[in-house]
């Protein structure tokens, strides 16, 4: 197993160093060692939460991961609700694949993006078929999931009533990011 810790400097002893090494020296190595000392015991203290917390997830565990803001607006869901399909090593590290009711998921994901959703599972992500479903990749999962896969705004001049608006073409109403160069949210919800 690879060692994560940051390198430890050697012990130092006040009376050991020689005459002319400078004070301020002497102390510059001891604030080091410290400083590593810390440094590392952090590290470990940080590898053992991610330990318990990769323990914390099993097979067919409800789980979210974070939709970025770019493919999302305002208002849309922050979480992607997905279920564990398999638990890997990679390079000493435990990944997760997951599975989310539009496909399966290309991306791998570690413990640290993911977020637990056991007690808030969506019933048809419960009742999901996993074996019929395809590859999807993370951001077309998210756009589907939040906006029926509508990612355009449009900044229509008219009050978005016929199908040149990209918004009702996907028969989707307008978000908080259309109309922008007009103050916006002129033409929400119609």
């Amino acid at each position: 197993m690879v060692s994560n810790s940051l390198p430890v400097s050697t012990n130092t002893n006040i009376f050991a160093c020689s005459s002319n090494s400078s004070r301020h020296e002497l102390i510059r190595k001891i604030a080091t060692d410290n400083y590593l000392n810390t440094a590392n015991k952090k590290v470990k203290l940080h590898h053992v939460y991610i330990n318990n917390l990769t323990e914390k997830f099993n097979l067919n565990d409800c789980v979210g991961v974070q939709i970025h803001t770019v493919d999302r607006t305002n208002t849309d869901a922050k979480l992607l609700p997905c279920l564990i399909l398999e638990r890997n090593k990679k390079n000493d590290d435990l990944v997760f694949k997951l599975v989310c009711q539009y496909g399966k998921l290309q991306n791998a994901f570690s413990v640290e993006n993911i977020i637990d959703l056991k007690s808030a599972c969506p019933q048809e992500l419960k009742q999901l078929n996993v074996h019929e479903l395809k590859d999807i990749s993370f951001i077309e999962a998210c756009k589907l999931y939040v906006r029926g896969a509508v990612s355009d705004t449009c900044d229509c001049k008219s009050k978005c009533a016929t199908k040149h608006c990209p918004c009702k073409k996907a028969n989707v109403p307008c978000s908080t990011k259309c109309h922008s160069k007009r103050g916006g949210r002129q033409n929400m919800g119609e």
